[in-house]
């Protein structure tokens, strides 16, 4: 029997994604004493879609950023401080005005950074209630996060890297090979019955069950994992 696609893509390495051409980790440092940074130098990274910059602190130290749309070799930026706020500034997010767009957000103050870090994106601060700021994420959900947890302000480069068509599948391929993920992929009710558990003649999904339960082996858990209910309501 062909083993399924689902559970072959648990084994090989065909459908990892390979991260030793990665710079290095990026993240902001746990210092939080007020000083500048420069900006040393940019660098394109393969593993992100964003380019980095490299930053060196006053006390010495070097973290790699996202970098922002303005950036460029030698720009001296604030690192937690609360006056002059510009394109750039590392700042919690109760110290931000609302209205202020920003990037590489913590989920937890001193994290060094979880949301918002793929190229050309942001998000903005709605809300300052005192004790929780509201942004608001490019998919229009409002997150509530806590005051001390910090940002940077700004919007990421690299905005225009969707812009540009693909022309040709062959190009999409070499997109998502260099990411290891797994094109193209053709519908699950076109295979043959022993390639897929929703496979069969004429396409004929008629008699054949979607759900699956929640400790089906790989191969067999595809479908409605476990559902609660099926079918229109």
């Amino acid at each position: 029997m062909k083993v399924p696609r689902s559970r072959r893509r648990g084994k090989s390495r065909v459908f990892r994604f390979n991260d030793f051409n990665a710079i290095g980790k990026v993240k902001l440092p746990n210092s939080l004493e007020p000083m500048n940074a420069r900006i040393i130098k940019l660098i394109h990274d393969p593993y992100r879609t964003a380019p980095l910059m490299e930053v060196k602190f006053e006390n010495g130290s070097k973290s790699f950023l996202p970098a922002f749309v303005g950036a460029y070799e030698g720009l001296i930026i604030p690192y937690m401080k609360t006056d002059g706020i510009k394109e750039g500034s590392v700042l919690r997010l109760g110290d931000m005005p609302t209205g202020t767009n920003v990037y590489n957000v913590e989920l937890k103050a001193g994290d060094g950074g979880k949301l918002i870090r793929a190229g050309g994106n942001s998000a903005r601060i709605m809300e300052n209630t005192g004790k929780e700021v509201a942004i608001s994420l490019s998919s229009g959900k409002i997150l509530r996060l806590k005051q001390d947890c910090r940002a940077i302000v700004g919007k990421i480069a690299n905005a225009g890297r969707k812009e540009k068509p693909f022309y040709k599948a062959g190009n999409k391929y070499h997109l998502i090979k260099a990411r290891s993920r797994y094109w193209p992929m053709n519908a699950a009710v076109a295979m043959n019955a022993y390639e897929h558990k929703f496979g069969g003649k004429r396409r004929s999904t008629q008699h054949k069950s979607k759900s699956s339960a929640r400790n089906s082996p790989p191969g067999a858990k595809v479908g409605s994992i476990a559902p609660k209910r099926t079918g229109v309501r």
